[in-house]
């Protein structure tokens, strides 16, 4: 059934790019795709009827595909299949292959189906009622930019807080409004889904009514691509181990699938919305296990993290290059390098400020300072480096940069044990590929800073005592000391 749904979309695209020069490709869903779709659903009996809605039909590629492991699979003894599709182009194809579907279920397999073909706009169809939900729901939605205020917006905009949203994140919200109790969905989403913090209302409503059952990701070298698959229940049943599987590339055997053990539930949905972590491959999932043992967070030790005070374009005429009269030390992202804060740095301008109001400066301590926005070169999220504050000690007080975040204590300043224990921690390969999992973000935030996990103190003051004594702080010392110190741990 698949198949032929296939070959015969192939022909539609083949014969429109030849006539009108159109790329369609790109708009229909892979065979192998929507064949690992259908198999995220699961049938523990066969239905006397199951009834599947495909939001977005296209050419049927997903209808198809659902069918076919619902006969396979005995899950039915009859469906009802409701397809939307608004597009002139497709709906005579999509017609046709629904209609050999239909004949091929009922001939092959003993099933009966009915078909609806509804020729309108999935997200400005009315809202439903109790006799429009499914059992099933697949879709791979149309991407599409929608104004807030869009007609199609507006059932949902209590969910939005962006300007702009892309029409498959509405789509799926009002899939998941037609599920029936117990009722499954299977959807291929952009991996923004995941982590886009302005989708949070939407992904804390929808798992207040659903489950998260199932996650496939497509890895392409060592990040992944742009769309992820998920499936959900409807269900107020406490969610249940999360499947997870990743298939790569392999240059032998074209693609190989990796399948990680089930996963808790709270360790891939994050509470409130936060979002969803995206696990590549076993390594992650041992990282992921490895900080969950960490028995200490930041607020454990009083630590937090700020933002930068100084946005120098807005002050240049209180800039200085000098030391000057009331002007303080202004701490900038080049002074980092190597570990260190280069204070005065060569050929930088402006490392001088004379504070004309309050909020531009802060008292002079021990602290971690990182970078904001690492550069794409930076081969590393977490950019840090240790601040003496003997470093400037002719000052009480200093300013810093705005593109800066520093970490600093409550009360007493970390010494310098602790901060370069800390420091070892946030510069080492574990943390940075942890930071990697938890925030497909350009920067760590604040929140997923302060609940980063952290050995205890002893290790901490261990590790930065060893360094001090090495007088290094280079990535690889910081590994090597760092593994060493959690492998004595044990």
């Amino acid at each position: 059934m698949l198949a032929m749904a296939v070959r015969n979309t192939r022909k539609l695209i083949r014969e429109r790019s030849a006539a009108d020069n159109v790329r369609l490709g790109r708009f229909f869903t892979k065979r192998e795709t929507a064949a690992k779709m259908a198999s995220m659903f699961t049938f523990l009996e066969t239905k006397p009827l199951m009834e599947i809605l495909d939001p977005g039909a296209g050419t049927g590629i997903l209808s198809a595909a659902l069918l076919e492991a619902v006969c396979l699979g005995r899950a039915a003894q009859e469906v009802r299949l409701v397809c939307y599709e608004n597009d002139a182009l497709y709906l005579p194809m999509l017609k046709n292959n629904l209609e050999r579907l239909r004949r091929r279920a009922k001939r092959e397999h003993g099933v009966k189906v009915a078909i609806e073909v509804r020729e309108e706009n999935f997200l400005l169809a009315p809202h439903p009622d109790e006799g429009d939900a499914y059992d099933c729901v697949i879709m791979n939605p149309p991407r599409e930019l929608l104004p807030h205020g869009a007609p199609e917006t507006l059932p949902a905009e209590d969910l939005l807080s962006s300007p702009k949203i892309d029409a498959c994140y509405l789509f799926l919200a009002a899939a998941a409004l037609r599920l029936k109790d117990e009722g499954q969905l299977v959807a291929c989403l952009p991996v923004g889904f995941a982590t886009g913090v302005s989708l949070s209302r939407l992904r804390e409503w929808l798992f207040d009514d659903c489950r998260l059952s199932g996650m496939h990701l497509f890895r392409s070298g060592k990040g992944l691509k742009k769309d992820f698959l998920l499936s959900m229940k409807k269900t107020d049943e406490p969610g249940e181990p999360i499947a997870v599987s990743v298939s790569r590339e392999s240059d032998e055997d074209g693609t190989l699938t990796d399948t990680l053990p089930p996963l808790p539930y709270p360790m891939i949905v994050r509470e409130g919305g936060a979002g969803l972590l995206l696990l590549r491959d076993a390594d992650d999932l041992t990282v992921l296990r490895r900080m969950a043992a960490m028995p200490r967070r930041f607020p454990d030790y009083g630590l937090k993290m700020k933002t930068g005070l100084t946005l120098p374009s807005r002050y240049p005429d209180l800039l200085s290059d000098k030391p000057e009269p009331g002007a303080v030390p202004l701490i900038h992202p080049r002074s980092l390098g190597s570990g260190r804060v280069t204070f005065p740095a060569k050929g930088l301008h402006g490392q001088f400020i004379r504070p004309s109001i309050p909020s531009l400066i802060q008292k002079n301590r021990n602290m971690l300072f990182l970078k904001r926005f690492p550069a794409k070169t930076d081969p590393r999220k977490l950019i840090c480096a240790v601040y003496m504050a003997s470093q400037a000690g002719g000052y009480r007080f200093i300013s810093t940069h705005n593109k800066l975040n520093y970490v600093d204590r409550e009360g007493d300043e970390m010494d310098a044990p602790f901060l370069v224990g800390l420091y070892a921690a946030l510069s080492g390969t574990l943390y940075n590929r942890y930071v990697s999992i938890i925030s497909r973000s350009e920067q760590i935030n604040a929140t997923e800073l302060s609940d980063l996990p952290l050995p205890d103190e002893t290790t901490l003051r261990k590790i930065g005592s060893q360094l001090l004594s090495m007088r290094r702080l280079d990535p690889e010392a910081c590994d090597y000391v760092f593994e060493a110190a959690m492998k004595g741990n044990k």
